[in-house]
């Protein structure tokens, strides 16, 4: 999904149920639960705001997937109630698609830019103890006055503030890991995750393999939005041997015309896709003015990659190189 989707919903009054320690526990059961993060309040940053939560929320509502994998990861697919797509398929464990699966979505409509509109109805009656959702898709403040905390994934803050403007680095997959597993008391978990993580990226190396674009194709074909430098885009392409032309872009995503990436030259091009058949986004861009043009198009150098190996931060995007890797090694 592109940041620039526009989701509104509000919310009115829910409350909250606090979990609260026992009092008297001896010191050894304190310390059981502190590392369980059951024992009290615990607080991030996030977009600019201070998220606050009481106890490790149980009810988490999700607007779109992207942060399912994180979830998945830290153990904590359980406590989804609430989707609002179906998930796209081949990115996570079986077990993940049965419990997701078994949920009904959230009552929805389509707004303009392809993003879901969750009614004010179906999120009541998804009485949620945390939402997690780009920050332009729910109101922030009418969620924090019925105490309900909202965590958004940082490729989707409304103001992104200058460190996130900075080129990205894997850096942001761990720092998304650590907050989650902070707010989901699974702090733990989060840094075996980051270590394996980091690991797994130390044992990879790849070869030179030229400059490349990553382009999410809209309309038919007739939008083109490259990736630039703050997006996750730039450390995979990296990882797999790739330079990002856009790399010296401060925006995550923007739009530009078939001149304005000709003028890059990418010897590849990458098409980001969110779902359905690969060969569609390929015949959209096939179609777009102009891009018969283009070195790579002529050399036959166009794959198409799932959007959540790249962006935003997860630790799907650990798994980017490698997609990338194999499907450069198919283009011969």
């Amino acid at each position: 999904m592109l940041s620039h989707l526009r989701l509104p919903v509000l919310a009115p009054a829910l409350a909250l149920a606090l979990a609260l320690p026992l009092a008297g526990c001896a010191a050894d059961a304190d310390d059981d639960q502190e590392s369980s993060g059951s024992s009290s309040a615990v607080e991030i940053q996030n977009c600019g705001h201070t998220v606050t939560v009481e106890a490790p929320p149980e009810r988490v509502v999700l607007v779109n997937n992207d942060p399912v994998a994180n979830l998945e990861a830290l153990g904590a697919i359980d406590r989804v109630v609430a989707i609002t797509a179906d998930l796209q398929e081949g990115l996570y464990d079986d077990a993940t698609y049965d419990a997701l699966g078994s949920l009904e979505l959230l009552s929805t409509e389509t707004n303009a830019t392809g993003g879901s509109v969750v009614s004010q109805e179906a999120l009541l009656g998804a009485a949620p103890d945390l939402v997690i959702a780009p920050e332009n898709a729910v109101d922030r403040a009418a969620l924090e006055r019925a105490g309900i905390p909202l965590y958004v994934p940082t490729a989707y803050c409304n103001d992104p503030g200058p460190e996130l403007s900075e080129t990205a680095t894997f850096d942001r997959v761990w720092t998304e890991v650590r907050d989650l597993g902070t707010i989901l008391g699974e702090s733990e978990r989060a840094d075996e995750v980051v270590a394996d993580g980091e690991a797994e990226l130390a044992a990879e190396t790849a070869p030179d393999a030229g400059t490349a674009v990553a382009l999410y194709v809209s309309s038919g074909g007739s939008v083109l939005s490259p990736y630039g430098g703050p997006s996750m885009v730039t450390p995979v392409f990296e990882a797999a041997g790739l330079t990002n032309v856009y790399a010296d872009s401060d925006e995550r995503v923007f739009d530009v015309n078939v001149e304005d990436v000709l003028s890059r030259d990418p010897g590849t091009i990458v098409l980001l896709y969110s779902g359905g058949d690969p060969q569609e986004t390929l015949d959209a861009f096939a179609s777009a003015p102009g891009v018969d043009d283009l070195d790579a198009v002529r050399d036959g150098r166009v794959v198409a990659l799932p959007f959540s190996y790249t962006d935003p931060p997860s630790v799907l995007s650990l798994q980017g190189p490698a997609q990338l890797r194999e499907l450069l090694a198919g283009l011969g």
